[in-house]
């Protein structure tokens, strides 16, 4: 990353959209951590905007392409495409994640794989495709980087909410799972352990930069246990 105009045109080529105004994709990789550390902006604002880019641009693939759909399959499609795992494999992929501008503390603390923040990452860049080119070009970069999500969501018959699968199983045998949470990291970088119960024993745990997201991962991996009497 010795020359940012280098650093610049090796990510835009990760994304698929060259800026005019590289500013802004600059603002997009910057984490709060970075920017406390450096005084400069972070990724936030431009975050808050890529996040309501992303849900329009997936709701209108979502309900041009399940014609006939009922707004509940509609919506549960929508929350598979844009929940933070698959946002987060999204930067793994593409290899987003290494440039992306960390406070020192929080580059040394794994900030980098961590799934909140690279989900985080891929909204605001979303959101600075849309300040620099518009909707055209910020749809077309959603559609090229999650083209594949979609296509796997669209298709799929039954889209898996893995906490209400687990629900819906375990009443079969007049069971309840409860969720506890515990949360550690800075406000900037919160994440989220979940622990899902059943009788009080633990069945499974899981992370995420939420409770909905990491109580997600804690039910994917109470049904994926090959010992669990689930």
């Amino acid at each position: 990353m010795a020359d940012s105009s280098d650093h610049r045109a090796i990510v835009e080529e990760l994304i698929g959209y060259q800026f005019v105004n590289g500013a802004l994709l600059e603002t997009a990789l910057t984490h709060s951590s970075y920017a406390s550390e450096n005084d400069v902006e972070s990724y936030e604002r431009l975050e808050f905007l890529g996040d309501a880019v992303l849900e329009l641009a997936i709701t209108e693939r979502v309900f041009a392409d399940l014609d006939g759909a009922s707004e509940g399959r509609m919506t549960k499609v929508r929350s598979a495409i844009v929940d933070e795992g698959s946002l987060a494999a999204v930067c793994n992929d593409i290899g987003l994640q290494s440039a992306i501008r960390l406070g020192v503390g929080e580059d040394r603390n794994g900030g980098r794989t961590r799934a909140s923040i690279q989900s985080d990452v891929i909204e605001a860049v979303l959101g600075a495709v849309y300040v620099d080119g518009g909707t055209e070009a910020a749809f077309a970069v959603v559609y090229r980087l999650l083209g594949d999500v979609i296509a796997d969501r669209l298709s799929t018959t039954e889209v898996i909410d893995f906490r209400s699968k687990l629900q819906e199983r375990l009443a079969q045998s007049g069971k309840q799972v409860a969720f506890e949470y515990d949360r550690s990291g800075p406000d900037h970088a919160v994440v989220y352990v979940a622990s899902a119960f059943v009788e009080g024993e633990v069945i499974g745990t899981g992370t995420g930069g939420s409770k909905k997201a990491a109580a997600i991962d804690a039910a994917r991996a109470a049904l994926a246990e090959p010992t669990s009497d689930i």
